[in-house]
């Protein structure tokens, strides 16, 4: 009987019979949390609730947004690493922000550390100003060379901060940097006049840009944006420097389980490239660049070293 009883255990697991834990197969059976580490109606939290209604259609549950703005994000991934890994909160990643923090303050966690699920967007940073005021980049350049301006970021550690250091360094231009919690505040604070100017993501200030209230002078990238043809590149404008464009994507805690970590692979991926989806990042000018578990940890791991480099200047 015995013997009978090997050969059957063989065979299943010959024809793969057997199957995951309980917990994996079953898994999701309650609301998934996704933690936001900024404030409301910055891009980072717009774009998590964008993709929250289909990422609950592919996983069958309620997708929860929690916001837990403060420090660039720090204290969020300071609580978060100490999560169950059980696939149930997730926290939003903007890259390389999440990594910049880490080399302004001290941190007891590194984001590669954590398990990256999927990235969906990217996007790059844009130089804007009030619909009032400068309308070329020319005219602005002039205005800040004469006296010093006030320019917004949405955070110390931000990708903005370091693209905003990095332009004025290579322009030659003193700023007047007022750190926001989030780009909604520094978008806000323009729109107000309160700011001479703001580098924001582009996803961050559409609404206002279409509403005439705002006006778009530069593209830190290489490439003109698709939904923003008219404005000049960086590069266009011979502008040397580093361009660092934004990822957007969310992680799981340290020592989440292969089988879950596929799971909601699997859910965001055909979230992301969900037809309703699509349709609304054209309306929000998002532009996506679906990232796969694998090499979104890849791209992670390789920015460390590029992002060392500047740790001086963001530290000043």
């Amino acid at each position: 009987m015995l013997r009978n009883l090997a050969k059957t255990l063989m065979v299943m697991v010959v024809l793969g019979i057997f199957v995951s834990p309980a917990f994996s197969v079953d898994f999701p059976k309650k609301v998934v949390k996704i933690i936001v580490t900024a404030g409301a109606g910055g891009g980072e939290d717009t774009e998590a609730r964008a993709i929250a209604p289909f990422l609950e259609k592919y996983l069958g549950q309620r997708i929860i947004i929690d916001n837990q703005p403060g420090a660039g994000g720090r204290i969020a991934f300071e609580k978060f690493q100490k999560t169950e890994p059980d696939g149930y909160t997730l926290i939003t990643y903007t890259f390389p922000k999440s990594i910049i923090i880490e080399y302004m303050e001290k941190t007891n966690y590194r984001t590669k550390d954590f398990v990256p699920i999927y990235s969906w967007s990217r996007s790059s940073q844009l130089l804007v100003v009030h619909a009032d005021n400068w309308k070329t980049f020319d005219e602005f350049l002039k205005a800040a060379k004469a006296k010093t301006l006030s320019g917004g970021l949405s955070g110390r550690g931000s990708t903005t901060h370091l693209t905003g250091l990095l332009a004025m360094d290579e322009l030659g231009i003193k700023v007047n940097w007022v750190p926001y919690e989030g780009s909604a505040g520094s978008v806000a604070a323009l729109a107000g006049k309160h700011l001479d100017f703001t580098i924001c993501l582009a996803t961050s200030a559409v609404s206002l840009i279409q509403a005439g209230k705002l006006r778009p002078l530069l593209l830190f990238s290489e490439k003109r944006d698709p939904y923003m043809p008219d404005v000049p590149t960086a590069k266009d404008l011979g502008i040397k420097m580093d361009m660092i464009p934004t990822l957007r994507g969310v992680e799981a805690p340290p020592k989440t389980p292969a089988e879950i970590v596929k799971i909601l692979e699997s859910a965001f991926s055909k979230a992301a490239k969900d037809p309703g989806f699509i349709e609304v990042a054209k309306k929000r000018q998002l532009v996506l660049q679906p990232t796969g578990s694998r090499e979104f940890a890849k791209i992670v791991a390789e920015a460390y070293p590029k992002i060392a480099k500047y740790q001086q200047m963001l530290k000043e």
